[in-house]
């Protein structure tokens, strides 16, 4: 199916369809505004305005989003991606992979420094106040590695003298058994010019069961799925002092401590073996500062330090008895020890009311250090300094009509970096050479009236490859490639927004087109450590290109009735050979809701999601097919404070996959207290 075909269809539904994603169409008090990355002094830059998309806490608590995958699904554009075989949650923003749009929390990158992902699974949204989509035409103040977008999660920050919230949810499976409990709670306050808040939640699953209409294969045999139990807990603070409008200093500290069982492949493809997998850890720490100065009356100066790190431990067994570990796949203790450290700081000068200037100039260095258990194991130790800075200048043509050109170039020096090598020297070093690359992007406004604007853009992005891309051996089927180029995307946009009464809607029409994409690439197999007739190299020689469409709608027809919908067409093609399929991502994706209050004290929130087939791997042979979910919840509220919901998610327990041969859970039943002071 080709995107463009159905461009009639998508443009129809755009005044029908509803995303509730706007910022500005919700309470931004207990919005962290430092942790923003467009605003630097108080306002909006109009070129993020128009090509940003964001979601407010209220939106992920009606709609039971609890982790980062699933609150991310609500946004145009963003499809959940999993790798089965690590049980691991990504998005796709675009057609483009997590590894190419980064996460940040309050303007901060988080990810894993060795292959530049993380698992937004194992993130829960009881910390965030909101949470802003960038895709192509996202600021190139964000820094370095945003080929095609920026997802940055702001954190909350107090607003009362004090503040308090708890929350307590059971969810059970279609036998009534108990099979994951939530617990969260936050405290905090505002006291003169400082303010404080800290939260902690605890997330236990135990496993899932799988929909009835499973077919049990050699490594699932149906009912309750092996091996798909998790824990997380999640801690974070924050301690503030704004001593006036102009100035703001804040210390946050974020913990997560996870660990999570892999469920083995369930499907029916020969090309898959099932793996026995489990990290009895999966950890990490964050500390960050973050200040805001104002530099006389037309400047304000914002700066952050942070310190990023994550550690994690995985098992291989031999089988699903996860006991013995004595086959040749088989391994124990595979450690990861990582960590990041950097900092940014950006300036804006207000010239003008038509002309203000913005300069951002980023550091950070990701470190990767890995050993088997073994108090005298050599350590493999890989670095990545990465320096950034970027331009970009808001112009007020007339005055209703802005345009924001930018530009931004990024290095990475030449160092030496000390690898695992499978002779008889252990480690061994390895120079890399300097790497560079540019950035440009121009934005277009028009305000044709209050209530509607026109945009355009075009922007250059790249992103330079990961250590793993690098230097990964692959367990002897890798050749390694320390001289990777980095990746380049050309983006053009155009879109529509407009706010009349109750109604919001939103279009967008976009390209990208990838080039030096970084693919492996069958070698001669004598270059590989092991004797495998698949022996591959990363190499620069890949181009794609990404077009889609977009529409959104927010609909009050009534005081007491709110109405969403969702409309996303994205057609991803491999341009250097036609005959791969894209995989991962859904070409056909739309959501429909409504929130009716159809009692002072009662609410009723339904959803319908549906998204067609996705391939899982680029011959065709492995289809993840198309469903449809739906969602219910019903609340009560006895007082202000208190809230009682019951609810059902995947109500028709359909069957269904991101992954092919990695079936999510069937029909689940939801119940939840929370209080709030």
């Amino acid at each position: 199916m080709h995107a463009y075909r159905l461009l009639p269809v998508l443009a129809a539904a755009a005044a029908l369809y509803s995303g509730n994603t706007r910022a500005d169409d919700a309470a931004t008090a207990d919005v962290f505004t430092l942790g923003t990355v467009e605003v630097i002094g108080e306002k909006l830059p109009d070129a993020a305005a128009v090509t940003t998309d964001s979601i407010d806490a209220s939106t992920l608590a009606a709609r039971h989003r609890d982790d980062l995958s699933t609150a991310l699904d609500l946004v145009p554009g963003v499809a959940i991606q999993e790798a089965g075989q690590r049980r691991e949650r990504t998005v796709a923003v675009r057609g483009f992979t997590s590894r190419e749009v980064p996460l940040f929390i309050d303007g901060v990158p988080v990810y894993v420094p060795y292959d530049g992902v993380v698992d937004l699974g194992r993130f829960g949204v009881d910390y965030v106040s909101q949470i802003i989509v960038s895709k192509g035409l996202a600021s190139l103040l964000y820094g370095p590695n945003t080929l095609g977008g920026a997802i940055n999660v702001v954190s909350r920050r107090p607003s009362q003298p004090f503040e308090a919230h708890a929350r307590l949810e059971t969810e059970l499976d279609d036998h009534f058994d108990d099979i994951e409990q939530r617990v969260s709670a936050s405290l905090g306050g505002v006291h003169g010019a400082w303010y404080a808040n800290a939260n902690v939640s605890y997330t236990n699953a135990d496993g899932y069961r799988l929909p009835h209409d499973f077919t049990p294969t050699t490594a699932e045999d149906g009912g309750k799925r092996n091996n798909a139990d998790s824990r997380d807990t999640v801690i974070s603070a924050k301690i503030g002092y704004a001593p006036n409008a102009g100035n703001e200093f804040a210390l946050s500290y974020y913990r997560q401590d996870g660990s999570k069982d892999d469920p083995p492949y369930a499907g029916t493809s020969s090309s898959v073996k099932p793996r026995y997998w489990q990290w009895p850890y999966w950890d990490k720490q964050s500390v960050y500062f973050v200040a805001r100065n104002a530099i006389a009356a037309q400047g304000t100066l914002r700066w952050r330090l942070y310190y990023d790190s994550f550690k994690n431990a995985l098992e291989s067994y031999d089988d699903d008895t996860y006991t013995t570990q004595t086959r040749p796949y088989a391994f124990h203790g595979s450690h990861y020890d990582d960590y990041s450290v950097g900092g940014s700081a950006d300036f804006e000068w207000r010239w003008t009311a038509q002309q203000t200037t913005r300069i951002a100039a980023h550091y950070r260095n990701d470190v990767h250090r890995e050993a088997e258990e073994s108090p005298y194991a050599p350590q493999e130790r890989l670095d990545i300094p990465t320096y950034d800075i970027a331009i970009e200048h808001e112009w007020w043509v007339l005055p209703t009509l802005s345009l924001t050109p930018g530009y931004s170039h990024m290095v990475q020096p030449g160092r030496t970096v000390h690898v695992y090598n499978d002779d008889d020297e252990p480690i061994v070093p390895v120079r890399v050479d300097s790497a560079d690359a540019d950035n440009a992007q121009l934005v277009a406004a028009w305000h044709v009236t209050t209530q509607q604007t026109v945009y355009a853009g075009i922007s250059r992005k790249t992103r330079f490859p990961t250590l793993k891309e690098r230097f990964s051996g692959g367990l002897g089927t890798v050749v390694p490639n320390p001289s990777l180029d980095p990746e380049s995307a050309m983006h053009y946009e155009i879109g529509y927004e407009a706010k009349t009464g109750s109604l919001h809607t939103k279009i967008a029409l976009y390209e990208s087109r990838l080039h030096d994409a970084i693919e492996a690439v069958n070698v001669d197999a004598s270059l590989c450590a092991t004797d495998s007739s698949d022996c591959t190299q990363e190499q620069n020689i890949g181009r794609q290109r990404n077009r889609g469409i977009e529409a959104s709608a927010d609909w009050s027809p009534l005081a007491t009735l709110l109405l969403n919908a969702q409309l996303d067409i994205v057609d991803v093609d491999n341009l250097s050979d036609s005959s791969l399929k894209s995989t991962g991502t859904p070409e056909f994706k739309y959501q429909l809701g409504a929130d009716w209050q159809f009692m002072p004290q009662w609410r009723l929130r339904a959803d319908l999601d549906h998204e067609s087939k996705r391939y899982s791997d680029t011959a065709g042979d492995r289809i993840a097919g198309a469903f449809t979910l739906a969602n219910a919840f019903v609340r009560y509220e006895p007082l202000p404070q208190l809230g009682i919901e019951i609810g059902g998610r995947n109500l028709s327990d359909a069957r269904y996959a991101y992954e092919e041969g990695f079936y999510q859970a069937g029909r689940t039943w939801l119940a939840q207290v929370d209080y709030r002071y």
